[in-house]
């Protein structure tokens, strides 16, 4: 009986085939212009309008959701920002008056 000789081993692995491609025509899409979203008034009536087009139809609810969660974070952190802007006005205001 005669046994094959066993091939060398190699740390080569096969790669996958790739897939091609393929370009999807779409129509355009009617963006609404940016928002302003400088205030935190500005923020609340822009996820009041993502509800509005939700309620609607006029917006996927999934699309609306994500949007709105975004909304949500921003609007956290310009509530943040705002404590970290009070914060370091009342820091300076009594270590000048400690100076005193």
């Amino acid at each position: 009986m005669t046994t094959k000789p066993k091939a060398p081993a190699t740390n080569v692995r096969p790669t996958a085939p790739t897939k091609t491609l393929q370009v999807i025509e779409s129509p355009e899409i009617n963006r609404h212009p940016s928002p302003r979203l400088g205030t935190a008034a500005e923020v609340r009536m822009e996820m009041a309008r993502l509800y509005r087009e939700a309620r609607t139809g006029q917006m996927e609810v999934s699309d609306a959701t994500k949007l709105a969660y975004l909304l949500t974070q921003l609007a956290t952190l310009m509530r943040i920002d705002d404590l970290e802007q009070r914060t370091a006005a009342l820091e300076r205001i009594l270590k000048s008056e400690v100076k005193r």
